[in-house]
């Protein structure tokens, strides 16, 4: 597994998480890849390209249209240090990170019950309810700021709005001072970091660098599936249905109803039908015959 340090950075320094693809490049190098599928183009045009030499003359470089869908960067330095690059409209489109596709796949490996994220002002969403069991049931704000003053702006808003205690997600720790920390103790309010709880693995997912989240993070089977999935999961056990409901501590009626779907997956009796489907049945203690 390896770290994302460069993708974490890039959603507190591209201005308004929209750019065009070469800055996308720039700013994440490596990470790249991860974030690409949650890119989505716009129809607006960009107006600069990165300088291969930052740190020379009048750069970054200009997009220049010539009509009929070619275009230029030029260099801006009199002296055209670096070259003109031939560009096509795909190079020169902005485009913007789809915060609710990003966020359900943040949402999977950090134990967070995922929700079509509502936007709270200033680059700030409400993207899930925590699973965790610290934080059980708080609602979870994703925060992609630049600036310091603007993060605590916008966790100044929500202290106001939000009664009981939340969780504040953000990429990194660069905005948690120690006035934002007294802020957060105050009320009981963690924090996470994503470059702090979040690496990729050789599969190219993301995944929690804290083992409790994989722990608690239960996926409802399809209800199409679950016939099947018990079935298998009987052979593989050498168990009946009724050794499924004990383990869940559950009502025969109950798993019939989750069987056929006739209640919202996130109710406790789902969700102990899951975790005995993954972690199996427990093993009963052995009699000592005296």
């Amino acid at each position: 597994m390896r770290s994302l340090s460069r993708l974490w950075r890039s959603l507190e320094t591209i201005p308004g998480l929209l750019a065009i693809p070469a800055f996308w490049e720039v700013y994440c190098g490596p990470d790249i890849e991860v974030i690409r599928p949650h890119l989505r183009v716009t129809g607006t045009e960009g107006a600069l390209y990165p300088c291969p030499k930052p740190r020379v003359g009048y750069c970054p470089r200009k997009i220049v249209d010539y009509g009929n869908g070619e275009f230029a960067a030029i260099c801006r330095d009199p002296h055209q240090i670096c070259e003109k690059l031939a560009l096509k409209q795909r190079d020169v489109l902005l485009q913007e990170l789809d915060v609710a596709s990003f966020s359900k796949v943040l949402a999977r490996a950090l134990g967070v019950r995922w929700q079509e994220p509502v936007d709270r002002g200033d680059f700030t969403w409400a993207i899930g309810l925590s699973t965790r069991h610290e934080s059980l049931n708080c609602p979870v704000f994703l925060f992609l700021l630049p600036q310091t003053e603007r993060f605590v702006a916008s966790l100044q808003r929500l202290l106001l709005a939000v009664p009981g205690p939340f969780v504040v997600m953000a990429p990194t720790c660069r905005h948690r001072t120690v006035d934002v920390q007294e802020m957060l103790q105050g009320r009981g309010i963690p924090f996470r970091a994503l470059d702090e709880s979040l690496q990729i693995d050789d599969a190219g997912r993301l995944v929690s660098t804290d083992p409790d989240d994989a722990g608690r993070e239960i996926r409802a089977t399809p209800k199409e599936d679950r016939t099947r999935v018990v079935k298998d999961f009987r052979t593989r056990h050498q168990c009946k249905v009724k050794d499924i409901q004990e383990a869940a501590a559950i009502h025969q009626a109950d798993y019939y109803k989750w069987l056929n779907g006739s209640i919202p997956d996130h109710y406790s009796t789902c969700v102990a039908i899951e975790k005995v489907l993954v972690a199996g049945i427990p093993k009963r203690p052995t009699q000592v015959l005296s």
